[in-house]
């Protein structure tokens, strides 16, 4: 059975050495991975903002391409106020949709830029598009945008 002497000291070995000399390695460690690591992170952040917003337009532009595309007249109407009539009801849908809902980084509230037509073939199509702010983004340099076309029901 071995016992330990307490009447001695422990020999202070090179593991205890090499600790001591090791110290300060972890804090350059952590120096130089905190950016990488910070970079990711929030570019993490922004894409998934701009995925938000992407299908937050993509989903407001559909809702106003169908109430547009429900739209009935009651009367035997010229067709070129229905096809108005229709945008203007696709574009204040889309609008209605889009407010509160949109986040950016930018200050102030995100105005989505709404435009609807008709064309010759009674497809109602509906666009919206921001410029988006991020984290390290630009306003001037990404947009998001999205379109929806729908087939019109009045005759």
């Amino acid at each position: 059975m071995n016992t330990m002497r307490t009447d001695i000291d422990a020999p202070q070995g090179q593991a205890t050495q090499h600790a001591r000399a090791q110290k300060g390695n972890v804090l350059i460690e952590f120096a130089l991975i905190l950016p990488v690591f910070l970079a990711l992170l929030f570019g993490m952040i922004t894409f998934s903002i701009a995925l938000y917003d992407k299908t937050v337009l993509t989903m407001a532009t559909r809702e106003g391409a169908r109430a547009g595309a429900m739209y009935v007249t009651t009367a035997a109407a010229d067709i070129g106020a229905a096809n108005t009539a229709a945008a203007n009801i696709a574009r204040s849908i889309t609008a209605a949709t889009c407010q509160n809902s949109l986040i950016s980084f930018g200050t102030g509230e995100v105005n989505p830029t709404i435009t609807a037509s008709v064309d010759g073939n009674k497809n109602l199509t509906v666009g919206a598009s921001i410029p988006f702010t991020g984290i390290y983004v630009s306003p001037s340099s990404m947009t998001i945008s999205a379109n929806a076309t729908m087939r019109t029901e009045y005759q």
